[in-house]
């Protein structure tokens, strides 16, 4: 994969933000909520990484709720990355970074993170196993990582002749059950959350 241009050119990294940010308030915020709900209260300084940003708004949510967090969005597309940091200007927000990388080869120091998050990008990852021991390596002690993405079975056989004219049904590539058992190979303890609906969600500890 080329570092500097990642899986998405301009044209999809800017379309993709545009449908994103309309439904940002309904999409992202809910989950942001979510996601501090499911975790210890943070100090100040802790920080904060969501891999597969995108546009950044899940991170923007995120800076807008944990002010006392430094939130990095991370992304293998540097389109992406640009149209994030533009975002997180536009909307005034300090406490954002937006950097170049992927799940695979974080570039972050081991045991440096509070928080890891993902949504919608973990089918998109190359290889989920390696990504998840990045995870590992660079959450401190009692850090956790929260996971949301399309659940397999969810995707009956009905739903998968209505939607194949419409979507790329590769996204629902794992179920609940799938990552659990990936994080726990990863080493991860106390994975826990949610399998049923349109999307799963996974949360796990590392100890």
């Amino acid at each position: 994969m080329n570092m500097q241009e990642g899986p998405w050119d301009k044209g999809k990294a800017e379309s993709y933000a545009r449908w994103a940010k309309i439904g940002s308030r309904v999409v992202y915020a809910p989950f942001a909520r979510k996601i501090v709900k499911c975790v210890a209260p943070l100090e100040m300084g802790s920080t904060v990484v969501e891999l597969g940003t995108g546009p950044g708004l899940l991170a923007i949510e995120l800076c807008r709720l944990l002010p006392e967090a430094n939130v990095i969005g991370l992304d293998p597309s540097g389109e992406a990355v640009k149209i994030a940091r533009e975002n997180a200007d536009e909307a005034e927000i300090s406490n954002c970074e937006t950097r170049l990388g992927n799940a695979e080869e974080i570039p972050l120091a081991s045991s440096s993170v509070n928080l890891v998050v993902t949504q919608s990008s973990f089918h998109e990852w190359d290889n989920p196993q390696k990504g998840l021991s990045e995870v590992l390596r660079i959450l401190r002690p009692g850090g956790s990582l929260i996971v949301k993405d399309y659940n397999r079975d969810w995707l009956s056989k009905w739903k998968r002749y209505l939607l194949k004219p419409f979507h790329h049904l590769e996204m629902f590539r794992f179920n609940f059950s799938d990552v659990a058992n990936l994080l726990r190979e990863a080493g991860f303890d106390e994975v826990s959350g949610e399998g049923n609906g349109l999307q799963f969600l996974v949360r796990a500890v590392k100890r």
